[in-house]
């Protein structure tokens, strides 16, 4: 099997696409580093890989605007001469009762989330069929996305449909030998996750609702994305849980009323 050598990696200035980004370059590969906003972050990353060796191009796109989504595929696509990987990572998250969402809240999650990292895959999907390029594609999602967790509905809904359009994906680009498959990942230490890890009591309170008792880390994540990369030929379609055992507990996040007015 060829190993794949160029990858682009969305939403790599920080947390598991920074962790990522980091660990495939150790590894050989050729890193496109995609980011919105964080210049000075991805340029960090970018600085690290190249001070190790290795190669780094980034990108600059908002997901949300689908336009940037689609030509993020095609500058990555050519910029680099062809890809083999894509990890998409990007996304946004924040916790809202489920009374108190909003029509923009629920098209910001759709809009990022779910239509950029698709409208990216396909973008990407399509000139890796054009090539005869054997691919592979793993997106990060999320455990809400199969168990909806405390106002997080919207966000998991987002990425819910996101499950299921890489699986839509697996199953029509098998024929051209491109895997694709996601990851359902847990409670891991972001920035996004912040306020939870950096409040000790609320941590600890959090951590009892998981089996293993802590956060995981973005290198965590990195590194199961990179041996399945090594040794996953035959894997598509597929989820793959990566949540220290969190889906397996029935206690966690009980519910409580709706603040009265």
């Amino acid at each position: 099997m060829r190993q794949p050598k160029k990858t682009l990696v969305t939403g790599a200035s920080r947390g598991i696409g920074k962790a990522t980004a980091l660990e495939l370059a150790r590894r050989g590969h050729e890193i496109g580093l995609h980011f919105h906003q964080q210049r000075d972050e991805a340029e960090a990353v970018q600085e690290i890989i190249v001070r190790e060796g290795g190669k780094c191009s980034l990108f600059e796109a908002d997901l949300a605007d689908p336009v940037q989504a689609e030509q993020l595929g095609t500058e990555a696509w050519e910029i680099m001469n062809g890809l083999d990987v894509l990890i998409n990572n990007a996304g946004v998250s924040y916790k809202k009762h489920v009374l108190d969402i909003t029509p923009e809240d629920l098209d910001l999650f759709y809009k990022i989330n779910t239509k950029g990292t698709f409208l990216l895959t396909q973008t990407l999907a399509r000139k890796m069929v054009q090539t005869g390029t054997e691919g592979s594609i793993y997106t990060i999602t999320s455990v809400n996305a199969i168990r909806p967790g405390m106002g997080l509905s919207a966000y998991g809904a987002s990425k819910s449909a996101l499950e299921t359009l890489m699986q839509g994906l697996a199953l029509e680009l098998a024929p051209h030998a491109i895997n694709v498959n996601t990851l359902a990942v847990g409670a891991i230490r972001t920035t996004i996750n912040a306020t939870v890890w950096e409040n000790p009591g609320l941590l600890a309170s959090v951590n009892e609702g998981i089996p293993v008792k802590r956060f995981g880390e973005p290198e965590e994540i990195a590194a199961v994305i990179a041996s399945l990369l090594e040794s996953g030929s035959y894997m598509t379609g597929s989820t793959i849980v990566i949540d220290g055992g969190l889906l397996l507990m029935r206690g966690y996040g009980k519910p409580g009323k709706y603040p009265s007015p």
